[in-house]
């Protein structure tokens, strides 16, 4: 406890998942928090924190607005007069978005145009406006948290894939352009999780699925995500910046055909054990 003592993380999209596990872990850290979130969500993420005797506000707001964000971060310097920690976490994932975020062919522009604009436009206007504060302060840490979906092509998703190999390299140029004014950015690459809303929207044959092709015997959980973001947002990862640190289950690390190979291996290998006992 208390590696993050002091600083001042605002982070978006904190209202349920990632976002709130990671919210309620810097707390726990010491963080003064400003849990921001489109939904009023947000509010009973800052009071969970403040019941367990940490410092939270909550802050409603649409990161795609730009004067919303001006506002947002001028809020959070009014209350609290510093921003350490920029945390880019918001994102279009609820299931009425991903069940409509499709092939190419039969994209709805307005979900792309929605989805590029919350997940890529708003990092961006989050991360232009806090930024001249941090300079100022002397540096901070930008996370943003990442997706193997922007690595890798999938039978669908293209929206929000390409949202997040944008924001990927947005990140990766703000490490480059402010590294030598004290400024970290990383990416917290995370894979599937089993957050609340997975584990109700989720069928079964899509999580088996997902489970043969993890290395780890089991899927990772929001706080899995969170406890390797406190590492970016403390002072330990001082020497770490325009990184992935992945936080996936193996799942990016292996090749395609691994899952295959490894059940024809172990039915090969029980095959062998019937001839043996025969």
């Amino acid at each position: 406890m208390g590696r993050l003592q002091g600083k001042v993380i605002l982070i978006n999209g904190a209202g349920s998942g990632i976002g709130k596990a990671c919210a309620l872990r810097y707390a726990q850290e010491g963080a003064k928090v400003v849990v921001a979130s489109q939904s009023k969500s947000s509010e009973a993420v800052a009071q969970e924190i403040r019941d367990a005797g940490g410092d939270a506000q909550a802050y409603s707001c649409d990161i795609s607005d730009e004067a919303a964000v001006i506002a947002m971060v001028e809020f959070t310097l009014a209350t609290y007069g510093r921003i350490d920690v920029l945390h880019n976490n918001a994102a279009m994932t609820g299931p009425e978005i991903v069940t409509r975020d499709v092939d190419v062919i039969n994209m709805d522009v307005d979900l792309w145009n929605r989805t590029m604009a919350v997940n890529l436009r708003g990092p961006m206007l989050c991360a232009k406006h806090v930024l001249p504060h941090m300079l100022r302060q002397g540096g901070g840490s930008l996370i943003t948290t990442g997706s193997a979906k922007a690595l890798q092509g999938d039978i669908a998703q293209s929206a929000y894939g390409a949202s997040k190999a944008g924001v990927h390299n947005l990140t990766y140029n703000i490490a480059a352009q402010y590294g030598k004014q004290g400024i970290r950015a990383n990416v917290l690459m995370v894979g599937f999780v089993m957050s609340e809303a997975t584990e109700g929207n989720m069928p079964e044959p899509v999580r088996k699925v997902m489970e043969r092709h993890e290395l780890t015997p089991f899927i990772g959980s929001p706080d899995d995500c969170a406890h390797a973001a406190v590492f970016l947002a403390s002072d330990e990862s001082r020497y770490t910046t325009g990184q992935n640190l992945f936080v996936d289950g193996g799942y990016t690390n292996h090749a395609p055909s691994l899952a295959d190979f490894r059940d024809m291996l172990a039915a090969m290998a029980a095959a062998q054990g019937d001839n043996v006992e025969q």
